[in-house]
């Protein structure tokens, strides 16, 4: 065995020593092996680049993702802000047109709190006795009207709503002219009650102030007739309405002095 590895050890030998003097006498081998091994060495660093590239991409996308969708809650925001800009610019113009039909003088006055206990249903708005809010202020807005000043303190005043149990107004039911009286109720509604059995009333009739006492000016809109019905006793009539006003959406008030 030891002399058939002696003997095969030159052999090896030999043919190396060929392929490297052919391949450092051949420039065209020697190009082509130089290239070769260049390729070889030069791939696993190819292949980090890649992997680097890869990555360095995806968390330029994440930052990029991360950016647009705060850039997008951003401008939601300024949306946001923009059309409850225009839709408070709305009222308030509708509030100074209203204002211009109403023959006495007037306030305009925020919404700063709501009370609803119980059966009680009222504002609380940001003018009080030094700004001239009275007790028995009728308050209204460009739709209709919606209540009257219960208490007045310094700087703010509570407002009774129309649909608060305790309430009553002198109204109108046009066009048949019949007088009644509107009361708000525990569930929040309103209707108008004391109305002749032999009323011509009809669903959709408008109901408007009476001008009955100085608290309320003549002519103010209320809403209009949903349900006529006729009371337990049958000596009356009693007409539901669907006020012009949603008294929980109410922003601000007109407060109108009485003559």
């Amino acid at each position: 065995m030891r002399i058939y590895r002696i003997r095969k050890f030159p052999t090896k030998l030999v043919i190396l020593v060929l392929v490297v003097s052919i391949v450092t006498l051949n420039p065209t081998i020697r190009i082509a092996v130089k290239n070769f091994t260049f390729e070889i060495l030069i791939k696993p660093f190819k292949f980090f680049s890649k992997i680097k590239t890869y990555f360095v991409s995806k968390k330029n996308l994440l930052n990029e993702s991360i950016y647009l969708k705060e850039r997008l809650a951003h401008l939601s925001i300024e949306l946001a802000r923009t059309e409850s800009l225009a839709r408070e610019n709305k009222r308030l113009k509708s509030i100074i047109d209203f204002k211009k039909t109403l023959p006495s003088k007037t306030i305009v006055a925020k919404v700063i709190g709501r009370d609803s206990v119980g059966w009680r249903r009222s504002l609380i708005i940001d003018k009080g006795s030094s700004d001239g809010i009275k007790e028995h202020m009728s308050c209204a807005t460009s739709k209709g009207l919606v209540g009257s000043i219960l208490d007045v303190g310094k700087h703010s005043s509570k407002v009774m709503l129309i649909t608060d149990p305790g309430s009553r107004v002198g109204v109108i039911i046009d066009p048949s002219r019949e007088s009644g009286i509107l009361t708000g109720s525990p569930k929040g509604d309103c209707k108008v009650i004391y109305l002749s059995l032999d009323a011509l009333l009809e669903k959709g009739d408008r109901v408007i102030t009476a001008g009955f006492s100085s608290f309320f000016p003549k002519g103010i809109p209320i809403g209009k007739i949903k349900k006529i019905e006729i009371e337990k006793n049958k000596l009356y009539k009693y007409a539901s309405v669907d006020t012009y006003e949603n008294m929980n959406q109410i922003e601000e008030v007109v407060c109108i002095y009485a003559d």
